[in-house]
């Protein structure tokens, strides 16, 4: 029978009890570019193929490794986390949003779902293409 439990809160596995392949998996993430082990990556450490299996997924969406800006990108992430209801992601991107430079207050209206506007066009551009994909799902 599993020692995993099966049900409830997520329980992080402290290092000293990981399977020799899931601290590869570990180190692999804190040693990595991202220095840490943030997110979903602490549940993932549980499987360490799928960890490696998602690596480029989320090294595309690791700052600096993507065409969008930091604040381009954290408008993406508070539009579709806050539409979707997502608490954490959500408090967790208002507060990176404000960090790199977001006004609170076009935070707080866009995690409301108020309507919100940017003096730069890119960041106007990435606003509305995740308003409408996180309203319709469809961009035309």
């Amino acid at each position: 029978m599993s020692v995993t439990p099966t049900f409830g809160r997520y329980a992080e596995i402290p290092v000293d009890q990981m399977t020799a392949e899931q601290k590869e998996g570990y180190r692999f993430l804190v040693e990595g570019p991202r220095g840490r082990l943030p997110g979903p990556y602490k549940v993932w450490v549980h499987n360490p193929k799928l960890l490696r299996a998602a690596s480029p997924l989320g090294q595309h969406f690791t700052p600096g490794q993507s065409s969008l800006t930091e604040r381009e990108r954290e408008i993406a992430v508070i539009v579709i986390t806050s539409k979707w209801h997502s608490a954490y992601p959500t408090a967790a991107h208002e507060k990176r949003g404000k960090e790199v430079g977001i006004p609170a207050s076009t935070v707080e209206a866009m995690i409301a779902g108020l309507p919100a506007s940017f003096a730069d066009l890119r960041e106007q551009v990435v606003y509305e293409v995740a308003t409408t994909l996180a309203d319709g799902r469809l961009v035309s």
